[in-house]
């Protein structure tokens, strides 16, 4: 540990945990070596049991009753800091919590910052940065789906998988610098069919995580789906049904969706954030403009691209991608409803395919594949620097099969991969990188 983390660990810190506001009862949390201290100033000296909840007064500095609560102390090392923590358990009056605030902040505490609770908890090793992303997450899970998936990234269950890459680096350089002591230059055929081994069940495990990314975004972050076509073929019909809600305005003058407009939906878990757009046409107005270049730069980041058109017979000259879906409106005015070239037939109108056209959604995003049971990627910073860590791998497989191999530069190559799996972990994470993450929290978190 660090001299800053050594003054960090001595300061006493305060927070409210539950959400500002009126409740039945609120959550102040305490913690640092002087939490217990504070409180028995503010109780007038009750004494606090480990784990045991005390019901207490709370006393002003002019010993009036600011209220009455329940008090539960955890002893360190047995936290979630890893310090002395006490949770104060007032009724949830937003005046009466900031008394007990201001009042534990005249006996020595400090209002704490965004984070800065679970910060303590990975300074003082109670999580790794994987679980640190999963806290934070859980908070803002949009679907139950994604926060189970995240109950069990902050146990653990993703942190384990990304320990056993480590460990095989870790015993495979452990390998080559061995008979680095021994050879200084040459590695017996034993040796290099082991390292060769390990290398490559480590490459197949980081393969085997990169794949889970694509689904623990749609599950995390959520997925576009945009909606394109000319004026009045119904895209502001079918996003509103799509949404189940009037957001887009319906109308029959061309034109009238100028800007993008987007609301989330959730599907089977995963949160979809559909986006209606202009029409395409051509136009002098500079804010239809505007719409139009808005809704082109949407659509080529876009995880699925809903292409709507009126006309059968053009419908069949649109230009076919993995990530577009052509979709001919207005069905219930025709009879012919044959999906030949793939061409979904719907009516937004009146409802006509649109559970088909909803399936299509989920086998295209790949919603299908979701399950909780399966442990997923959370973060691009996570995808990043495992991708990165592939990289010196692959070095590492090719040296291996070149004679003699340079056992200096496999090494290097092994320390590497193993460097940007330990960035995962946190253990080798630049500053500004955690000082993003931990401000990201809530204060009382």
């Amino acid at each position: 540990m660090s001299k800053n983390e050594k003054t960090f660990s001595r300061d006493t810190i305060v927070a409210q945990a539950t959400p500002f506001g009126h409740s039945g009862v609120a959550l102040v949390r305490l913690s640092g070596q002087g939490s217990v201290k504070i409180v028995e100033k503010l109780t007038g000296g009750s004494s606090l049991k480990n784990r045991v909840s005390t019901f207490s007064k709370i006393l002003s500095p002019n010993n009036d009753v600011i209220d009455r609560a329940l008090i539960t102390f955890f002893r360190a090392p047995a936290s979630y800091t890893g310090e002395n923590v006490v949770e104060i358990t007032p009724h949830g009056n937003p005046a009466i919590v900031e008394n007990i605030i201001e009042t534990i902040c005249t006996y020595g505490g400090r209002i704490a910052d965004p984070g800065e609770f679970t910060k303590r908890a990975f300074i003082n090793g109670k999580l790794d940065l994987v679980q640190v992303e999963a806290v934070a997450a859980l908070i803002n899970s949009k679907s139950k789906e994604a926060a189970l998936a995240q109950q069990k990234i902050a146990a653990g269950a993703l942190s384990k998988k990304i320990n056993e890459i480590k460990d095989l680096l870790v015993s495979t350089l452990a390998l080559v610098e061995n008979e680095i002591d021994i050879s200084e230059e040459l590695m017996g055929e034993q040796t290099i069919a082991s390292v060769k081994t390990n290398l490559i069940k480590t490459k197949d495990l980081i393969g085997g995580l990169l794949e889970t990314y694509r689904l623990g975004k749609m599950l995390f972050e959520g997925l576009d789906v945009i909606i394109v076509g000319k004026t009045n073929v119904g895209k502001s019909t079918l996003f509103n049904a799509l949404v189940k809600k009037d957001v887009s305005i319906v109308n029959q003058e061309p034109g009238t969706t100028r800007n993008l407009i987007e609301s989330r939906v959730l599907i089977d878990g995963a949160v979809i954030r559909v986006v209606d757009t202009a029409g395409v046409r051509k136009t002098k107005n500079p804010v239809e403009k505007e719409g139009l270049e808005r809704a082109k730069m949407r659509a080529k980041k876009a995880d699925l691209i809903l292409h709507l058109i009126d006309d059968p017979a053009k419908a069949v000259t649109i230009k076919k991608t993995k990530k577009k879906l052509i979709i001919l409106t207005k069905s219930d005015l025709r009879k012919n409803l044959d999906e030949k070239n793939n061409i979904i037939h719907i009516s937004a109108k009146t409802g006509l395919g649109l559970g088909g056209l909803l399936n299509k959604i989920k086998r295209s995003l790949g919603i299908t594949s979701l399950s909780t049971d399966t442990t997923y990627l959370s973060t691009l910073r996570q995808k990043r620097a495992l991708s990165l860590s592939g990289k010196p791998l692959e070095r590492a497989i090719s040296s291996v099969g070149v004679d003699p191999v340079d056992l200096s530069t496999l090494a290097f190559d092994i320390r590497e991969s193993l460097n940007q799996i330990d960035s995962i972990l946190g253990k080798t994470t630049a500053d500004e990188i955690l000082n993003t993450i931990f401000t990201s929290f809530c204060v009382g978190k």
